[in-house]
């Protein structure tokens, strides 16, 4: 595309959606699939769900004439949806079919009391990816950062109070940082993108250099002080960026540095000493893992032939969340065999500015400081001095205080999360944000 025609595009988008955005439309519930048919309601929260009212143990299935096999169809139907389109539920309810009518709710808008919430697009492939934007008050140029999330397909917007994410940009936007989320391909209020699940790890890269892109475009972001925070997924993200773009600083929290291949098969044996597995299952697994591991990551085999031999077959299907056709782990195939091919390292190596390496001495899913480590040897190797690391006693992936990793382990599965939300180490977002405010001074 040429420069200019790109610019054109830019300022229209910017006249497009000065206006607030229609929202798309969000279920407010929680589903899973039922044995007979259709999905089932565990809970609800708002949006559609209520407007439409819903019930818990409601199975919903059809929306608007479709039928409803499992929640991605769900999601799928009302992610086309916009604000007030009508919408008809067909459900089941004490063994009675029924239908509801209504009209499709949208999330409520995020709001600040020390600044404001600005909700834009960005154009992005065929279509538009949805940003979330935090502007402190006042006047003038302010430092300003990316946050890139972890690797699962849930949107960036409505993020409560205590959620660990919200956390995180709530404390550099009260610092007086301007904080810009973007969302992934298909997620939140992005229009005519691929679904995220379907979606590869170059695609994802390249939606986030979108967002950074569009960060630096924003008049009021001061460029000389922008700065990345990549979470998990988004501590390999966020190098593919500063490898290649100006940036202040990066802030890393629970990620790898590790090849995926070796990566997964280590937290598989961690987690599953965790769970109190009997030694001999143990082994039996891990060597299961480790052959289905080889014939994926380094092979290159198809889930399809793997899945032939039935032993491997059930693995993948409990321990690897296989679909049965291209998806693990919620995201299709290839998207974690480009991780494996990444050159996370090689990123570091070229990363510009300064690095903050965080590790969480609980988290059970990057689980290793050596890799943490790594990271912060291998920048400061190439730029002396650049990279530090700190650590956070009894702290997990989720930045909460949780005590050691099995109490952390336990915890996350016997399904507390709100109890890990409310247990949110305060001190990872206040080093963070001290360290980049520390930075931007000079």
């Amino acid at each position: 595309m040429k420069k200019s025609l790109l610019l054109v595009m830019l300022l229209l988008s910017a006249q497009i959606y000065a206006q607030p955005l229609a929202r798309k439309g969000w279920l407010g519930a929680r589903l899973v699939p039922e044995n007979g048919g259709g999905v089932k309601i565990t809970e609800i929260v708002g949006g559609t769900s209520k407007a439409s009212n819903l019930q818990v143990s409601d199975i919903v299935l059809k929306i608007n004439g479709t039928s409803i096999t499992e929640p991605r169809d769900v999601s799928n139907l009302i992610s086309k949806l916009s604000e007030n389109d009508p919408i008809t539920f067909t459900v089941k309810r004490n063994d009675k079919t029924i239908e509801l009518k209504s009209k499709v709710a949208g999330r409520d808008r995020e709001k600040s009391t020390v600044g404001e919430v600005i909700y834009e697009r960005i154009p992005y492939k065929n279509g538009f990816l949805s940003a979330i934007i935090n502007k402190p008050a006042g006047k003038g140029k302010f430092p300003a950062v990316l946050f890139i999330p972890g690797y699962t397909c849930s949107s960036v917007d409505g993020l409560t109070e205590d959620h660990p994410y919200g956390r995180i940009v709530n404390a550099f936007h009260q610092a007086g940082f301007v904080v810009l989320r973007v969302e992934k391909s298909g997620l939140g209020d992005s229009q005519n993108t691929a679904d995220c699940s379907s979606t590869t790890l170059t695609d994802e890269i390249d939606g986030f250099k979108t967002g950074f892109q569009k960060l630096k475009q924003l008049p009021y972001v001061d460029l000389e002080n922008v700065f990345i925070f990549g979470h998990s997924m988004g501590g390999i993200i966020a190098p593919a960026i500063s490898a290649t773009e100006k940036v202040k600083g990066t802030i890393v929290y629970g990620t790898t540095a590790k090849s995926w291949f070796e990566y997964q098969l280590e937290m598989n044996r961690l987690q599953l000493k965790l769970a109190n597995t009997p030694p001999f299952e143990y082994e039996e697994n891990c060597r299961l893992q480790a052959e289905i591991a080889y014939d994926y990551f380094i092979q290159k085999k198809s889930l399809s032939d793997i899945s032939s031999d039935p032993e491997k077959a059930e693995t993948l299907k409990t321990a690897w969340q296989y679909n049965g056709k291209d998806m693990i782990f919620d995201r299709n195939q290839e998207y974690w065999r480009q991780i494996q091919d990444y050159p996370l390292l090689e990123n570091w190596k070229n990363t510009s500015g300064n690095v903050l390496v965080l590790f969480g001495e609980s988290d059970f899913q990057a689980f290793s400081k050596a890799d943490h480590e790594q990271i912060v040897s291998t920048v400061n190797y190439y730029h002396p001095n650049a990279a530090t690391l700190l650590s956070f006693p009894e702290t997990d992936h989720y930045l909460a205080k949780s005590g050691s990793m099995q109490q952390a382990y336990d915890l996350f599965s016997q399904g507390k999360i709100l109890e890990l939300f409310q247990a949110f180490n305060p001190d990872v977002t206040q080093k963070s944000v001290e360290w980049a405010k520390k930075l931007s001074n000079k």
